[in-house]
């Protein structure tokens, strides 16, 4: 028996490849009678000859072959390629053809039939699929777990901190989930393992979630996270199929109203609160999501909704009990009580994601009047007063990273963001218009503030976004949503470095390696984030080349003080002196440093700052 592993000398690939390989666009290692993809899926391995290099000189057989080549070895390939040409022939006019033979007794089955949103387009340019690279070589492929406890701690170590919808890791085995549950759950912390079988777990994710007829909350819950997961892949038909999926079902239980949770779990349980969370992390990802389109066809936002709000994350993780659940009525209210109240950060992560939804509908509204859009900034600008004194921070002093409150705070900036940037002065600075990257208006009506005062707020709100990175940098651990949030924070910076002058052009330049960064250690973990970081960085070496060879060849001259009084001779000469042992209760004083090396900054506090610096102490 020939076993076709013969490799090309130039890259090492095999010479053929199976008609399942060729249409899937996988490398096949050829091998005989079936390779080793078709033998791991059950597929009907086939070959058809080559066409390239018209006719090829026969093979080096083994003493196994019934017949050896002889001098008629032209005629006997000749025949032996028309004979495989009539099975390939037969197979395409849906003819029976001859299977080869299996090595052992294992039944073959065919390949699921695609559904609708399976390959799905991508709606990103140059988004690589992130199965391309991860994926694990045939001869390392092992059956799928869907009890494989890696996954579901990487899962709860970084997919659940942003999104947490389901019980907390210390009770999920004990809750019991289904397995299609489960299996999600491996999908998406899978993307957190090098060389994971990411195509097979969604395989066969979507054939669970697709033919299980299961109509309950927690089929909620997996159409929900496999969504926020395909939109990070950058497959936005299939995240917005399977939000659809995940909405449809939960109107259907009446997921939104309140008795539905207390029937069937008490109001301070686990589970109920679980229930709680689901719902309101539908109510945002329909706004993200709808972010990311042209139209305005929120699903959840138009229904109205009873149900509680979530606790704070040290109640849901057990630390603390679950209190009795507050109501939005509650929370809308505190803004006249007596005294402040202070609600779960998830609370004020709802209302910032509302007011993102009211951005949206002005920015996509043929007509409006100015006093809509001061409505939507007053909105803006009254969230961050209204904030109590424990929610201004992002971190406590131990460096804990409160998510729900930075999501919350990074959903305002970009609000902000898309606010004002089409109605500021800031030039593109994209090659062509995306709307992707730079948002614009349907009409740009009369507004209270002039040009450069939306421009002046733009880049305040990205300023606060990098702020905010520069203080969680591990941006795989936050939600995918902060990906446009980081690419139009980069963008309004290189259009002001363009605008502004070349003292403070490191400045702008600085914030823009920072966002470029965070994208670079995002992307391989996300494909969404690779076609941002490809434009970002396209953008950046077209609109930041001229100023950085000047800033390389004389980065200081400019800057350096060209006189001095005598006053300042004398801190030179005390701090050009050696630095001398201290002796006991003596105070330790540093040398002045010379303003030449500190980067310059454009930035002036001004009643523009809507937030204070973030303090950590």
């Amino acid at each position: 028996m020939v076993t076709m592993t013969t490799k090309s000398k130039a890259n090492g690939l095999a010479a053929l490849a199976c008609t399942e390989c060729r249409k899937q666009h996988l490398k096949c290692d050829a091998r005989n009678p079936t390779c080793s993809r078709c033998l791991q899926n059950g597929y009907i391995c086939q070959y058809l000859p080559s066409r390239r290099g018209g006719r090829r000189k026969a093979r080096q057989t083994t003493s196994s072959l019934p017949n050896q080549l002889n001098a008629n070895t032209d005629h006997d390939l000749s025949s032996r390629s028309m004979k495989q040409r009539e099975r390939g022939l037969q197979k395409d006019l849906g003819l029976p053809v001859p299977l080869p033979e299996q090595p052992d007794s294992t039944p073959l089955r065919h390949a699921p039939p695609p559904t609708s949103f399976s390959a799905g387009q991508v709606s990103w340019p140059g988004v690589p699929s992130r199965d391309d690279i991860n994926e694990e070589q045939p001869d390392q492929i092992r059956e799928l777990n869907p009890h494989d406890e890696r996954f579901v701690r990487l899962y709860y170590e970084n997919f659940h901190v942003a999104h947490p919808i389901l019980v907390p890791s210390t009770t999920y085995h004990d809750r019991q989930y289904p397995e299609f549950l489960q299996l999600v759950v491996n999908f998406i912390g899978s993307h957190y393992v090098p060389s994971s079988p990411i195509l097979q777990y969604r395989e066969k994710v979507l054939t669970e979630l697709t033919c299980n007829p299961d109509r309950s909350p927690c089929m909620v819950q997996a159409w929900l996270i496999y969504s926020i997961a395909t939109y990070a892949r950058g497959e936005w038909p299939g995240a917005q199929d399977a939000l659809s999926h995940s909405v449809e079902i939960a109107l259907e239980l009446g997921l939104n109203h309140k008795e539905f949770a207390m029937s069937t779990q008490p109001e301070n349980s686990i589970e109920a609160e679980s229930l709680r969370r689901t719902w309101w992390e539908l109510y945002i990802t329909d706004i993200f999501m709808t972010a990311s389109s042209k139209g305005n066809s929120f699903f959840c936002g138009t229904m109205a909704s009873e149900i509680a709000l979530p606790c704070e994350e040290s109640a849901y993780t057990g630390v603390c009990d679950i209190p009795a659940p507050q109501t939005m009525l509650d929370f809308k209210r505190r803004i006249f009580a007596p005294e402040e109240t202070v609600f779960s950060s998830f609370s004020y992560r709802i209302e910032a994601a509302t007011i993102l939804s009211r951005v949206l509908v002005l920015n996509r509204l043929q007509d409006y009047h100015r006093d809509h859009l001061q409505a939507v900034e007053n909105a803006l600008v009254s969230w961050v007063n209204h904030l109590p004194a424990r929610k201004l921070d992002i971190v406590d002093s131990y460096g804990n990273i409160d998510q729900m409150m930075f999501q919350a705070h990074m959903t305002i900036a970009y609000a902000s963001m898309l606010l004002h940037l089409p109605r500021s002065d800031l030039q593109r600075v994209l090659p062509q218009a995306d709307e992707r990257f730079w948002p614009v208006t349907a009409r740009n009506l009369s507004s209270t503030f002039t040009r450069p005062i939306h421009s002046i707020k733009a880049i305040e709100a990205s300023r606060r976004i990098s702020d905010a990175v520069s203080i969680c940098p591990n941006v795989p651990k936050h939600t995918p949503f902060v990906i446009p949030a980081l690419v139009l924070c980069g963008m309004i910076q290189l259009a002001t470095s363009i605008k502004h002058t070349e003292e403070c052009f490191d400045h702008h330049y600085n914030r823009v390696i920072l966002i470029l960064g965070c994208l670079k250690s995002t992307k391989r973990i996300w494909s969404l984030a690779d076609a941002a970081y490809d434009r970002l960085r396209t953008s950046a070496a077209e609109a930041l080349s001229d100023s950085m060879e000047r800033w390389s060849t004389e980065p200081l001259r400019n800057l350096m003080p060209t006189s001095s009084t005598s006053r300042d001779e004398g801190q030179t000469n005390r701090a050009a002196r050696p630095a001398t042992a201290l002796s006991e209760g003596q105070d330790i004083s540093f040398p002045q440093v010379v303003p030449a090396f500190i980067d310059p900054t454009c930035y002036n506090d001004s009643f523009f700052t809507p937030i204070p610096d973030f303090d950590i102490n």
